[in-house]
Formats: C-alpha cells, sequence, structure tokens
C-alpha cells in the first residue's frame, strides 16, 4: 500500500482522530458510530469489514479500544507517525476536557450540584442510544451464519439472565468461549476434513 508523507496529510490524520476523541463520549465502544461516518463512509480510509476486524483485535488487545483502534488505524494509514499521531489525536481532547471540567467541578461548582447530576443523566441516556446503533450497525454487517447468530442468542440470553439474578460472570469468558467455538469451526475442523481429503488420493 503507497504510503503518503505529506504535512498536510499527517494533519489529515491527526486532526481527524482529534474529531472522534473530542465526540466520542461513552468510551471507545460508541467510537465505533463516529468511526463509521468518519473513516467509513466520508473519507474511505477503511470498509465496514475492516472495521470489524479491527475492532475485535482492538478488543482483545490490552488497553482502552478507542487508543488501540487509533493506534491501528494510524499505522495503517501512514506507518508509525500516522499511529502516534492518531493516538495523540484521540487521547488529547478527552484529556484536557477532563482536566478542566475537575478543576471546574471541585472549585466552583462541586460534585453534588444538582444541575451537573442532571447533565450527567442526559449524557448516560445519549451514551445507551450510542451503544444500541453501534450494536445494530455491527451486527448488520457482520456475516451471518449458523455459529454467529446461536453465539449472539445464547450470550444475549446470558448476559440479561446474569444482570438480572448478579451472576458474577466476566464478559472475558464470554470472549474467550468465541473465540474457542470460532477455532474449533472455522480452524480444526475445515483443517481435518483437509488433510482426510489430502489421505484419500
Amino acid at each position: 500500500m503507497k504510503r503518503h508523507h505529506t504535512f498536510k496529510y499527517y494533519m489529515t490524520i491527526f486532526l481527524t482522530f482529534v474529531k472522534l476523541g473530542l465526540f466520542s463520549i461513552g468510551g471507545g465502544t460508541t467510537m465505533l458510530t463516529l468511526l463509521e461516518g468518519e473513516l467509513v463512509e466520508k473519507r474511505k480510509w477503511i470498509n465496514n469489514d475492516e472495521l470489524i476486524e479491527m475492532t475485535a483485535i482492538s478488543e482483545s488487545t490490552p488497553g482502552p479500544i478507542a487508543i488501540n483502534l487509533a493506534t491501528y488505524l494510524g499505522y495503517k494509514r501512514a506507518g508509525f507517525l500516522g499511529a502516534l499521531l492518531a493516538t495523540l489525536g484521540v487521547v488529547l481532547p478527552p484529556f484536557i476536557i477532563m482536566f478542566l471540567i475537575s478543576i471546574f467541578l471541585q472549585n466552583v461548582v462541586g460534585f453534588d450540584n444538582e444541575i451537573i447530576k442532571a447533565a450527567f443523566l442526559g449524557v448516560k441516556c445519549g451514551v445507551v442510544f450510542l451503544l444500541c446503533r453501534v450494536s445494530i450497525t455491527l451486527i448488520k454487517a457482520n456475516k451471518k451464519d449458523w455459529l454467529s447468530v446461536s453465539i449472539l442468542i445464547v450470550v444475549t440470553t446470558l448476559m440479561i439472565v446474569f444482570s438480572i439474578f448478579a451472576v458474577d460472570f466476566s464478559a472475558i469468558y464470554f470472549i474467550l468461549i468465541g473465540a474457542a467455538l470460532g477455532l474449533l469451526v472455522y480452524g480444526l475442523i475445515p483443517y481435518r476434513k483437509h488433510k482426510k481429503r489430502e489421505q484419500k488420493k
């Protein structure tokens, strides 16, 4: 893939992720809605399949998903410097905003202010909407076969049941179980079938 090394291109990467970092309220998962609009639809840097793959990789590696995604995408577009600028772009806005808000809340109005509490409640409602939209987008774009649909139904059902009955079951276990099933169905079984065909020849 051709690497772009112009100053304008690097600044485009940086400012794009500054924009994403500035409006990604609710964490890295809600950032996916903005990523789809900015990087898939507007700039055409990646497609939906690549976004899903990058999200899976970012979720599976240590660290916040927003930073992992920015680093991965930045490197994909412009190597090490692109990764550095994308990471700085997505980190600096929330850091500066949270620093200023913490000073304001602590020294001016206080954390128990009713107006502030109401504002945060409204933000939470908005985040829930973004999470629902991200989930629907990923479900529509993802490959639909019997395994993926079965895992989705089972995991969703178990998460709801565990939440209702306050069962302590980490989401990490869902990820590991899904990975194991994927390796078994898409990796080991096709491999064994291929080996059997080779032996018959």
